[in-house]
């Protein structure tokens, strides 16, 4: 018998609200789940067409156009943004968003707000936009109120914690049948900033690269043997100038050292330069910034396509 799933289920795996739900089945019959005594229950099929419709949303396409195609012109759609005007009405705040109240929202350890705003925006911004709008914005923001003393380190978490609901449901959304590569991402043992890694994981899932994202703090073994689990095609770090200590050296020496090739090993952040300094590695790369982390997205891809010479 074929899974169910009910309508809070179906909110987590898409990362759709589940008042946005019920409006995209009212207005525009997007979907027809099952009426049952236990509610609405929606298949596999449904699922996946209620995660193109957003794709096709999020890239600048109105609902009440796209609501009634048939899956195969979601798909093309899905990969093709929208060249329409910017937004009106309602929902037009949301091209330049408001981050306060989700600042407040962090303040005041209110969850619920912070992922329902967050959810909305996912929903209106395509996801690099997303990325650059929103999250980056809100990371420096956050990181900032940490410096003055008005955010306690479990806000901070709490921030983070959501940052990390934002990205798997951006990895639940823009999953691609064909990846441009995998990557892994992580920090080194010691390194407990994450927010560099979770913006680049966002950035590398709108490129449609197939993600494993473990969170900071990994030994160099557990990402070795990831790394070769999962096929990872780029292993990109994280590290902060205070964590750069020998230790963390002579770590990032040895993954340099033993991670098989052709993967490729990128670095960004405050310390990547001091702790892969004479790393000696075809495929290495120390990242200025995000949009460098961009500028090798690009070259990994093109590098790799299909077309691409080998």
């Amino acid at each position: 018998m074929p899974a169910l799933y009910p309508i809070r289920a179906v909110a987590k795996l898409t990362g759709i609200p589940i008042e946005t739900l019920r409006a995209w089945e009212r207005r525009y019959h997007a979907v027809t789940p099952d009426r049952t005594a236990r509610g609405r229950l929606y298949s596999d099929v449904e699922v996946r067409r209620l995660h193109l419709l957003r794709a096709v949303v999020a890239g600048g396409h109105a609902l009440g156009q796209v609501a009634g195609l048939p899956d195969a012109e979601l798909q093309v759609l899905a990969k093709t943004p929208s060249v329409s005007p910017p937004p009106s009405g309602p929902g037009a705040q949301f091209a330049n968003p408001n981050l306060e109240p989700l600042l407040d929202a962090i303040a005041a350890f209110d969850t619920e707000t912070i992922n329902q705003e967050l959810s909305k925006l996912a929903l209106l911004l395509r996801p690099a936009d997303l990325v650059h709008r929103v999250v980056l914005p809100l990371m420096r923001l956050a990181g900032e109120n940490w410096e003055k003393g008005t955010f306690t380190i479990a806000q901070e978490h709490l921030f983070s914690a959501c940052m990390r609901n934002l990205l798997g449901g951006m990895v639940r959304l823009h999953r691609p049948g064909t990846s441009a590569g995998r990557m892994l991402l992580t920090t080194p043992v010691g390194e407990l900033h994450e927010f560099g890694i979770l913006a680049a994981a966002m950035l590398a899932v709108s490129q449609d690269f197939q993600v494993t994202y473990l969170g900071p703090n990994l030994p160099v073994r557990e990402i070795l043997n990831t790394a070769g689990k999962c096929a990872a095609d780029v292993i990109t770090l994280g590290v902060m100038k205070t964590n750069a200590s020998r230790a963390v050296r002579g770590e990032m020496a040895r993954l340099a050292s033993e991670l098989p090739l052709p993967a490729e090993l990128w670095a960004g952040g405050t310390g990547a330069a001091d702790v892969f300094a004479g790393v000696d590695r075809a495929g290495a790369f120390i990242l200025d910034d995000l949009a460098d982390f961009e500028r090798q997205l690009s070259r990994w891809r093109t590098a790799h396509s299909p077309g691409a010479r080998p």
